[in-house]
């Protein structure tokens, strides 16, 4: 259970687009809309380390065969929410924006984790190195575990984020932040799509 909750840690410690999507927005509308955020990815999470865990030697090769399509398309979403953000955040006043229940931020980020099916195939690489012996209650507890690390390391990315929204002067400088965030998430769909090709 550790090993499978350390995962869990690691990979959505890993810097990527959903983190840089969490940081920027708790920095943008505080701690609990980061929260919810990191719960959406954490639950993504758990739903494809259940399915890694419990059927990843039958999709994994199918998955593989399509590696390069798959990669294609997720950069072309990341690049067109990465943009799109961006874009927002230029052409919006610099009035503070008007308040968003912190709970809408749940599904962006949950819609965006697992639309990419890559994150399957690194879940079912470490599949190799837990104890599930074909007992889905053993999967299923092992995928709980990997969920828990997540959990942990997205609220505490969204928690980042608020706080550094906080000590920031004014709408301006979450604003910046927010910028900064998209541009890095275009950045990671660009690098997606040049890999596949």
């Amino acid at each position: 259970m550790m090993k499978a909750f350390l995962f869990g840690v690691i990979v959505a410690g890993a810097i990527g687009p959903i983190a840089l999507l969490i940081f920027g927005t708790g920095a943008r509308q505080g701690f609990a809309a980061g929260a919810f955020a990191g719960l959406g990815a954490a639950l993504a999470d758990l739903l494809y380390a259940l399915a890694a865990l419990s059927a990843g030697a039958l999709l994994l090769p199918y998955l593989a065969e399509h590696e390069r399509a798959i990669q294609a398309g997720c950069g072309l979403l990341l690049t067109a929410l990465g943009t799109w953000m961006f874009f927002n955040v230029l052409k919006s006043p610099v009035a503070p924006a008007a308040a968003v229940p912190a709970g809408s931020a749940f599904w962006p980020t949950f819609l965006l984790t697992i639309v990419n099916p890559m994150t399957f195939v690194v879940f079912a690489g470490v599949v190799p190195q837990l104890p599930v012996a074909g007992s889905l209650a053993r999967a299923g507890g092992l995928a709980f575990a990997l969920a828990a690390g997540s959990t942990l390391v997205n609220v505490a990315i969204g928690g980042s984020g608020a706080a550094l929204g906080r000590v920031l002067p004014g709408e301006g400088g979450r604003r910046a932040v927010t910028a900064v965030a998209a541009a890095g998430i275009a950045a990671f769909g660009i690098q997606g799509i040049v890999a596949a090709y």
